[in-house]
């Protein structure tokens, strides 16, 4: 199950420019708690370092710049959180992003851009990556105007500063534990077949179905994983 979840997350990723947590965030939670945020964390960084060797030409350095500047608020917000959540209360706030998430996107949620847009965003793409390894979603929601080939690559330059900074505060903290290890290593291994298979599915998409059957997957598994956290 996990890599499955982790190989169709990937994959999605790699193609539309977000979808590894979205759509394996439901599934790795319902298994293990502990595969998030370490675990697929890791994987998302592997897919944003694809997209940056191949489309480093279309890094806006302006958005990445203003984005940095609300990070280190997200990071401390998210490790506070982070901190005070028990096992069941991550999965349903994993489980609510996602639904939120998708729903925000599937409305076409277009919120004004202004002066504040791109640091709010980085705010809460760093919060969203140490809840719940979920960076895509602010972006996505932030920049629905813009076309992948900029999504990608920008959405990747500031995942890496993002994540990296994350990882650095989770070794200094003591939250990063032997059998992270292993997960993440299983992470890993199935995000590199989904990056594998990825190029043949670049081709749909722009295709009408595509982005509804990524977003009904995404908000399904979202809500399995709040009613089993409810029950």
């Amino acid at each position: 199950m996990v890599v499955v979840a982790v190989v169709a997350g990937s994959l999605a990723q790699a193609a539309a420019g977000f979808g590894i947590a979205l759509i394996a965030g439901p599934a790795l939670v319902a298994v293990d708690p502990d595969f998030m945020p370490l675990p697929l964390m890791v994987g998302g960084l592997l897919v944003g370092t694809r997209h940056l060797v191949r489309e480093w030409h279309g890094v806006d350095r302006g958005v990445l710049g203003r984005c940095l500047l609300g990070m280190p608020i997200g990071v401390v917000a998210g490790q506070i959180s982070a901190s005070t959540f028990s096992d069941q209360d991550l999965k349903l706030a994993v489980g609510l992003l996602v639904v939120v998430a998708v729903v925000l996107v599937a409305v076409g949620a277009s919120p004004p851009r202004g002066r504040w847009t791109d640091p709010i965003c980085g705010l809460l793409v760093a919060f969203g990556t140490r809840v719940a390894a979920l960076p895509g979603p602010a972006f996505m929601i932030l920049n629905h105007d813009q076309p992948p080939s900029m999504i990608r690559p920008n959405m990747s330059a500031l995942n890496m500063v993002n994540a990296g900074v994350i990882l650095g505060v989770m070794f200094s903290a003591g939250d990063v534990r032997a059998g992270d290890l292993g997960r993440t290593a299983l992470v890993c291994g199935s995000t590199l077949i989904g990056l594998t298979l990825a190029p043949p599915v670049r081709r749909w998409v722009d295709a009408t179905w595509f982005r509804p059957v990524l977003l009904c997957l995404s908000g399904l598994g979202g809500l399995a994983v709040v009613v089993e956290s409810l029950t």
